[in-house]
């Protein structure tokens, strides 16, 4: 898979390079000899702009698979039938059955938004793109829409493909009469890139985007992310299958029952919070060691322990307020997702 994409990069590239080299300073095409028309959807690419999503944009190996996902089931099934399997089999998926053009997956953070991004990409074998809002408006400040032209591009070129728009509603945001003129071309942009997506039945490529604020995106966006899916904060048994997995390569004394206790005092808490919550309570045993630590051999680090749990609670608190998944839990309720 790897070797195909490098070929398939190198062809995409080597045409964006015939198209500079052939352009006249004013923008025209010299074609004194009719040469031959690289690929339509290419045309128009900047080398310079194919450049920078391959060094910013393009991740080729996110190697994340629904079984290292903690918890998430109805997520994950739903992902699965609507997008993975689709993308796998488009001879299939036709008609009413196609796979969507767009997804969003919202939700408290830190509850796994990017890494079930990341399995799609994997469980379907697609180029997974990558995009922040630091990418389109901070290193190429002006150039947004055609980088995401370039981007789009490329995802034809590499297709099956998934473009993954992390934090969303900062690229896509409600749109206001007083924003800035740049801001407002790259979400026109966006908007025609996501219909010339869905305008043809050729293409295997999602747009797949996260945020933690849906309530803040422009209400074009949310209609063109068709499939919309809740990721909720974990449930109790995904939150001690995580810390078990988290405590696994560690020395410990903790039991089973031990473990589905902290479990159970992390309601309300994230993955990343619970990730928290078991690194500070492996630095419970260092801690012991006070003075000595710098000399102390590994075999005299003691295990770590429920007690070391419970002082790591005290000092951990959950990350996302009672407010915000209010807010969620509305949106949610209102009719825009699909779990």
């Amino acid at each position: 898979m790897q070797r195909d994409m490098r070929r398939k990069i190198q062809g995409f590239m080597a045409r964006a390079e015939t198209l500079k080299a052939v352009a006249s300073p004013a923008g025209r095409v010299h074609q004194p000899h009719a040469p031959s028309r690289p690929h339509s959807k290419t045309r128009a690419t900047n080398p310079t702009l194919a450049h920078a999503v391959l060094d910013d944009v393009l991740e080729t190996a996110p190697d994340v698979r629904w079984g290292d996902i903690a918890g998430l089931d109805d997520a994950k099934q739903m992902l699965q039938e609507a997008v993975v399997l689709p993308l796998l089999r488009p001879d299939l998926f036709t008609g009413l059955r196609a796979a969507p053009k767009g997804a969003l997956l919202f939700g408290p953070p830190g509850t796994g938004k990017t890494m079930l991004a990341k399995a799609v990409a994997t469980e379907s074998h697609a180029t997974f793109f990558s995009v922040t809002a630091s990418t389109l408006t901070s290193k190429w400040v002006g150039e947004g829409e055609k980088l995401v032209r370039a981007l789009f591009d490329m995802a034809r070129e590499l297709q099956p493909s998934v473009i993954f728009l992390d934090e969303i509603d900062s690229l896509l945001s409600i749109r206001s009469a007083g924003e800035h003129d740049a801001a407002r071309r790259l979400k026109n942009e966006f908007l025609i890139q996501l219909d010339g997506v869905g305008s043809s039945s050729e293409d295997r490529i999602l747009v797949l985007g996260a945020t933690n604020l849906p309530h803040d995106l422009d209400e074009a966006i949310v209609r063109r992310l068709e499939k919309r899916v809740y990721v909720p904060l974990p449930d109790e048994a995904a939150r001690k299958y995580l810390i078990g997995h988290l405590l696994r390569p560690h020395k410990h004394s903790l039991t089973d029952r031990d473990i589905a206790a902290v479990a159970a005092a992390t309601d309300q808490y994230s993955g990343s919070d619970i990730k928290n919550v078991c690194k500070e309570a492996a630095m419970g045993p260092l801690r012991s060691l006070g003075d000595r630590l710098k000399c102390a051999a590994v075999d005299d680090v003691r295990p770590i322990t429920r007690a070391d749990f419970t002082d790591a609670l005290a000092r951990t608190s959950p990350s996302v307020s009672r407010e915000s998944l209010r807010r969620l839990s509305e949106w949610n309720a209102r009719g825009h997702t699909s779990v």
